[in-house]
């Protein structure tokens, strides 16, 4: 779970909660996060009165994916299951929209689109769309990782 720094107090008689405070989050609501205070009391914190922090250490794979990959926001990307179709058409070729956080587990995710009608948006776990291909389940496969960034 992500969690959170308070920076203001909006409720300044609580004794729950202090700013400089570090937290989990224990949930979401519309206007903000849900806390378990500090006599073990449930809480819920407005928007303006925290900061999320990032606590999801990056491990030593993930930095070794991003700079050997460096794959960026407007890149064209090619799924390895393009090795199966005609190189002729655009299927299996994505654009990187963004980068983004599941706003419920703090999980990284890459928001692409596909190149192809529909032209489908997509979100997919960021360790997942930078990781390797499975050799096991598809053997046969030349292309190293699940996307790779095409060079034009």
């Amino acid at each position: 779970m992500s969690k959170v720094r308070i920076i203001k107090k909006n409720d300044e008689y609580t004794s729950e909660y202090e700013v400089g405070d570090i937290f989990e989050i224990e949930g979401t609501w519309y206007g903000g996060v849900h806390i378990t205070g500090k006599s073990g009391v449930p809480v819920s914190l407005d928007k303006e009165e925290y900061a999320e922090l990032d606590t999801e250490p990056e491990t030593d794979e993930d930095a070794d994916n991003t700079v050997q990959r460096d794959i960026r926001v407007g890149d064209i990307v090619r799924h390895f299951k393009r090795e199966w179709v005609s190189q002729e058409t655009s299927e299996y070729m994505y654009k990187v929209i963004a980068f983004a956080q599941h706003t419920e587990t703090g999980e990284k995710l890459v928001i692409y689109q596909a190149m192809y009608a529909p032209f489908k948006i997509c979100a997919r776990p960021y360790a997942m769309f930078m990781s390797e291909v499975d050799r096991e389940k598809y053997p046969e496969i030349r292309q190293k990782y699940r996307f790779e960034k095409v060079e034009v």
